[in-house]
């Protein structure tokens, strides 16, 4: 072998050995290996239709969300205030463990997630949670939408509001079982979701000001995420009918590439944290109205 084309070849190897080593030593490099390989846009388009893209084995689910979507995407650039930046892509599982790899998270039990600007559906969603299905499919589109407008290297929102406006834009789905009246009587309770910067992927760390009651009918981590997104959705409707100027204007701000907290309070002259006491001591005074007739 000529010297050149061994020192080529030797190159080579030393590459592959360094990716190799590279997967095995950071978890998060291999998730995001395994997430590209299993991404939805490598899927075929269920006939045509470049935005749903399914496992041949889900061809009957991918069916369904074509029906759906339509009016998804119309419920979503009605709430957002203007049409999605580029078309958005669905992605449709049948396998479990493609699904787990695709979330770039190895976990198969979460219903829906968007990633890499695409929204991915678990095979749950036409099984066993089948009567959730438009509503996270529209709750995740509202996720979509929002990172079409936004640069790769904007500041990331608190999750409470992108998890909330996403509840909000698609009357109440990721929050189902969990009614505004049950969300407003915890919060009346005590039992408030703590609106921080924390990312609301560990349920079991998200924080209440008060620990929760178990309700037998959910699992911990169900009931929690459910009450704080439900909570989270309530305030984020609650910003916009009291002023939905302001909230447009702090959507456009953030699709821009804006930071949080200075575009909240150039939006509503107020911060957040301030708001939110405004709106808990209006659930209250609204609940002794409502007692006192």
């Amino acid at each position: 072998m000529p010297r050149i084309m061994a020192r080529a070849w030797g190159f080579g190897l030393a590459f592959i050995a360094a990716a190799v080593l590279a997967l095995a030593l950071r978890p998060e490099l291999r998730l995001a290996a395994r997430a590209a390989w299993n991404d939805p846009r490598l899927f075929p388009a269920f006939n045509d239709d470049a935005r749903i893209r399914y496992e041949p084995e889900a061809r009957a689910c991918a069916e369904a969300v074509a029906r759906l979507a339509p009016r998804a995407i119309a419920q979503i650039e009605s709430a957002h205030g203007r049409p999605f930046a580029r078309p958005p892509v669905v992605g449709v599982y049948a396998s479990f463990e493609n699904y787990a790899n695709a979330n770039g998270m190895d976990d198969p039990g979460i219903a829906a997630v968007t990633r890499a600007g695409a929204a991915l559906l678990s095979p749950t969603l036409c099984s066993k949670e089948r009567d959730r299905l438009q509503g996270v499919l529209t709750h995740e589109l509202s996720h979509v939408h929002f990172s079409s407008w936004r640069p790769l290297a904007a500041p990331r929102p608190p999750q409470w509001f992108t998890e909330g406006l996403a509840v909000m834009a698609s009357n109440g789905g990721g929050a189902e079982g969990v009614s505004d009246d049950k969300a407003a009587q915890a919060i009346r309770d005590g039992y408030r979701v703590v609106l921080d910067g924390r990312r609301w992927i560990d349920f079991a760390r998200l924080g209440f000001e008060r620990e929760l009651p178990r309700d037998p009918a959910l699992d911990a981590l169900t009931q929690r995420q459910r009450l704080a997104y439900r909570q989270a959705g309530m305030f984020v409707g609650w910003l916009r009918r009291r002023d939905e100027t302001a909230f447009l204007r702090l959507l456009r701000a953030l699709e821009a590439g804006e930071a949080f907290e200075p575009s909240f309070e150039s939006a509503f002259g107020e911060s957040a944290p301030s708001l939110w006491r405004c709106f808990v001591a209006e659930l209250s005074q609204q609940s002794r109205r409502d007692a006192a007739n």
